[in-house]
């Protein structure tokens, strides 16, 4: 099917006649039907049967408009994209990040950097860790934050600074007169377990490992947001990173550091051999103003 075909399909389809498609499209009804039988007679299977004055889709019609109706709404994608370049002024940026940075790190860093550069407009996404490689080399973002610095020698990691791992737990659970614990006051606790969730689980899981303490993992969940919440309603204590911590921390909430944790790499990853860098190296300098 040509794309106007598709185009006139759908609209017959949604409106459910010729003289509906005809005015959402601003065309006559007789262009219309002419398409529409074109259609019909290249696919070699009809396409609505008529009663009662309206178009009702065959079999094959209901069929058929799954595939059409996605292509329908990519085609409007590519004119919103389209229209997007067509308006920008000061360039525009791809932006992906983790999912345990996106209150943290994307809204601060694209305030800041609209108030200096005005007219940069952003697309942002969240990423996991195991997605920034190939959407990078696919070129579907400029630059990603995230965790970890052990990435494709095609891109480019560059540290901003080094994150600590921190325990969450409700108010009583430890004494108030603390805010540091030794790893072995973990031992036999239930925990929610952040297993398969990126480089801050690997370490967390790491260093229990190495100090001897076997969680209990009573919950598991894939991000730190629903960890966080779990352990605010004393479903069991969360070591996550720091910036997830001090999202949640709050009377409801006490934030502790852990004796002896790794922290970890807090890192902007682009291309190595990116083209045009002059909004990427911007973005990179506000992170390290905002957060280094």
């Amino acid at each position: 099917m040509r794309l106007r075909q598709i185009e006139v399909f759908y609209h017959v389809y949604r409106e459910g006649s010729i003289s509906a498609a005809a005015r959402k499209l601003y065309v006559s009804q007789p262009s219309v039907s002419k398409v529409l039988r074109h259609a019909e007679d290249q696919l070699g299977f009809s396409l609505f049967e008529r009663r009662k004055g309206r178009l009702y889709p065959t079999e094959a019609a209901k069929e058929l408009f799954r595939g059409v109706s996605d292509i329908y709404d990519r085609v409007g994608a590519l004119d919103r994209t389209a229209g997007n370049i067509r308006n920008r002024k000061g360039g525009h940026l791809r932006l992906g990040v983790l999912p345990s940075l996106g209150f943290a790190i994307a809204p601060p860093l694209v305030a800041a950097m609209r108030r200096t550069h005005p007219h940069i407009t952003f697309d942002l996404a969240t990423i996991h860790t195991d997605e920034v490689t190939p959407a990078l080399l696919e070129k579907r973002f400029d630059l990603c934050i995230g965790f970890d610095n052990e990435f494709d020698l095609r891109l480019r990691c560059r540290t901003i600074n080094a994150v600590s791992l921190v325990v969450l737990a409700p108010p009583g659970v430890f004494p108030d007169d603390i805010d540091c614990l030794e790893p072995h006051v973990l031992e036999g606790r239930e925990m929610i377990g952040l297993r398969d969730s990126g480089p801050v689980a690997d370490r967390i899981y790491d260093y229990l490992e190495q100090v001897g303490v076997e969680p209990r993992v009573a919950i598991s969940a894939q991000t730190y947001y629903i960890a966080a919440e779990l352990a605010k309603l004393g479903a069991g204590l969360a070591i996550v990173d720091g910036f997830t911590a001090r999202r949640f921390a709050g009377p409801d909430l006490k934030a502790y550091s852990l004796m002896g944790a790794p922290t970890l790499p807090f890192v902007t990853v682009t291309l190595a051999d990116a083209e045009d860098t002059a909004l990427v190296e911007a973005s990179h300098e506000m992170m390290v103003e905002l957060f280094a």
